[in-house]
């Protein structure tokens, strides 16, 4: 009996290719990536429970998404600007290669990339910058004078300069190291208080809790397991205070299972406990 062979079909490979005339480009591209780009960020967390370098990281995201569309329309037509003289050259030399585009003796196409280039160009340097690197950008173009040839004149560009360099200023994405520092000791000690609170709700002695409170990892585990209780609890004082189907860590637990719960924190609480376990790894190193 001849089994049937099954038949696929080979899918058809779509070679985009670029011709001549601009005014067929769609119009709602940019609209489009703008709505998806705020219902992402419909569905974070609020605003208000984040700290304020995560606070300030949301608006420089805000910022990125309209900086990277600006900055994609100048890409494309500085692109398509060298991809039309690249076809010209090839015509006019006459290879092969030259037959597969449109012909622009009279250089129309060429100058209108150039005017829409130019236009990309002055939006992007309008464009609130959301970082360093973008605002060296803007600062280069302007000392270069790519703007000279358009109707933007250079003290409008160098105070939207001022502008950005004002804002990434009022807008820090990183604490300085006393903030950080004070942060650290104030999430141990209301770990150590949360610890406290445990011992008082099961009548454990300062000495039965004594190694808890140094917040060393296989303490905190040995801790847990003894007492049932919730990680998130004691971590963030979030949840329920006991686990009813307790999280199962060994003394010798390699931290897999510890990371795995605070992987489920938001990100500012993890950096926090993050830094508060290095800084307890250097005291017991010292």
């Amino acid at each position: 009996m001849t089994q049937a062979k099954s038949v696929h079909s080979t899918p058809r490979r779509f070679t985009p290719k670029i011709v001549g005339g601009i005014d067929h480009l769609p119009d709602d591209r940019a609209q489009k990536q703008s709505t998806d780009a705020h219902e992402s960020a419909d569905a974070r967390r609020p605003a208000e429970s984040l700290s304020i370098t995560a606070q300030n990281g949301r608006l420089r995201d805000q910022r990125h998404e309209v900086w990277r569309m600006a900055e994609a329309a100048t890409r494309y037509w500085k692109l398509r600007i060298d991809f039309q003289s690249a076809v010209s050259w090839a015509q006019q030399m006459g290879t092969p290669e030259g037959r597969f585009h449109p012909s622009d003796p009279e250089g129309r196409d060429h100058v209108s990339m150039v005017q829409r280039w130019r236009a990309a160009l002055v939006k992007q340097l309008l464009t609130p910058a959301w970082d360093g690197a973008s605002v060296k950008w803007k600062q280069a173009a302007l000392a270069r004078g790519q703007h000279c040839n358009t109707d933007v004149k250079s003290e409008r560009i160098e105070r939207a300069i001022a502008d950005d360099l004002a804002f990434l200023a009022a807008h820090p994405v990183r604490r300085s190291n006393s903030e950080a520092m004070a942060r650290s000791r104030e999430f141990k000690e209301a770990m150590r208080q949360r610890i406290r609170d445990i011992a008082a709700s099961r009548d454990l002695s300062d000495e039965e809790i004594k190694p808890a409170l140094s917040l060393k990892h296989h303490k905190l585990v040995e801790f847990v397991e003894k007492h049932d209780v919730n990680w998130q609890w004691l971590l963030e004082g979030k949840g329920r205070i006991f686990e009813t189907d307790p999280i199962r860590l060994s003394p010798n637990s390699t931290g897999a299972e510890f990371a795995a719960v605070v992987a489920t924190m938001p990100m500012a609480d993890q950096q926090a406990i993050r830094a508060t376990v290095r800084e307890i790894l250097q005291e017991r190193d010292q």
